[in-house]
């Protein structure tokens, strides 16, 4: 069987010791995993057909592909080739844009932040007719950027990225801490709280503390509800700690990073991604 992990050049180094958990797993259950950089791929139509090449030259299509990088272009063209991708296209488009995320879980019956979907042209109108103290964050930011809690009308320069980009406007919420769960499939893996220790954004990354969360019987049918709007691989999803301590849906991370999950517990995301992966394949 072969595979191949995706990366942009970057998030590659940057998760070396990630990927290489991918690696060994995958040498031990006879998997030819293959990393492939976006640098190298040119893809598109030619023809009457679609064209994939690696390194200029055209490419041996694997058996499966484990997408780690933001391209629901380039996951959708894998598909319609025959290749199965994890995660699959409508959750790499839907789940890489806010508003649609948003807008799925909420046609759902499901709790959201109250979200106004500003096009880019109308940021500064918006932002000036607003209520504050608000947030605002563009539908396609990733790990806690592009996102800014504002009290009171923007500077020029945090102005020009909502000029630049389609974003959410949201009312300011919440106590400082957030939930994410992991899930692959339809299985809830492990559940992490976030607490912020400077400013209003709880990610790991971003200097907030973490520790393991234990979901109660609500929670997991929340979550269980969100799951069965997908068809997920791996994904984190995240809600805001209400301040009555309710969950309130804030997104879905497609490209989830699991640095926190490792900090807390001896969970190992890559064998049971693997297991999945597998089990999908043989059906």
């Amino acid at each position: 069987m072969t595979g191949w992990i995706i990366y942009e050049e970057a998030a590659a180094a940057y998760n070396r010791r990630y990927l290489s958990f991918y690696e060994e797993e995958c040498e031990k259950r006879g998997i030819d995993l293959r990393l492939v950089l976006t640098k190298d791929l040119d893809f598109g139509a030619e023809g009457s057909g679609l064209y994939l090449r690696v390194c200029g030259e055209t490419a041996v299509l694997p058996d499966f592909a484990i997408c780690r990088v933001i391209h629901p272009l380039l996951t959708a063209h894998l598909e319609a080739m025959g290749v199965p991708v994890f995660n699959n296209s409508r959750v790499a488009s839907v789940c890489n844009d806010k508003a649609k995320t948003y807008q799925t879980v909420a046609a759902a019956g499901i709790p959201v932040v109250t979200s106004r979907f500003v096009k880019r042209e109308e940021a500064e109108r918006v932002l000036r007719e607003t209520a504050y103290p608000c947030v605002i964050k563009t539908v396609a930011g990733h790990g806690g950027a592009e996102v800014f809690l504002l009290d009171e009308f923007p500077s020029e320069d945090i102005l020009a990225r909502f000029r630049a980009n389609d974003s959410v406007l949201q009312p300011f919420t919440g106590r400082g801490e957030d939930l994410r769960v992991y899930v692959i499939g339809d299985r809830i893996i492990a559940a992490v709280l976030r607490h912020s220790n400077e400013g209003f954004r709880a990610n790991y990354s971003l200097g907030g503390s973490v520790s393991l969360y234990e979901l109660n019987t609500d929670e997991t049918a929340l979550v269980q509800r969100i799951i069965d709007l997908f068809d997920f691989g791996l994904v984190g999803i995240d809600f805001i700690v209400g301040n009555d301590g309710e969950l309130i849906f804030n997104e879905i991370e497609d490209v989830v990073g699991s640095r926190m999950l490792y900090a807390v517990s001896d969970i190992s995301v890559v064998p049971l991604y693997l297991d999945y992966i597998q089990a999908r394949l043989r059906k």
